[in-house]
């Protein structure tokens, strides 16, 4: 899943499910500004995700968003899943940047 910043024709935060190699916008919300807070939550394999521009402001992008194409067993074999921050220009030339000050987890499962 990817959570993406459109520039056109208006600036939104989007959120895609990225399956089968097509992009499917799950949720999107115009934003403003040019500082992003976002966060996941996760209750099993159902995923919240949610954004702010103020610390501890968090306004919902999707809730109750079901996971499952995450999974092995879903996809029929190992999928690779990750999780990070990246930025991306789709293969193109870009003049924008993107500066990550912190990026935090907190896992639940015992190692």
């Amino acid at each position: 899943m990817s959570l993406v910043k459109r520039s056109t024709p208006e600036p939104s935060l989007q959120l895609l499910p990225i399956q089968t190699g097509t992009d499917v916008t799950l949720a999107e919300r115009p934003i403003e500004g040019n500082r992003y807070y976002f966060k996941v939550e996760a209750d099993g394999q159902t995923y919240s995700f949610y954004n702010a521009t103020e610390p501890e402001a968090w306004q919902p992008v999707a809730e109750g968003v079901d996971g499952r194409i995450l999974s092995t067993s879903f996809a029929g074999g190992f999928v690779g899943t990750y999780i990070g921050m990246y930025a991306s220009s789709n293969g193109q030339p870009g003049a924008n940047t993107a500066d990550f000050d912190w990026f935090e987890y907190t896992g639940l499962d015992e190692i």
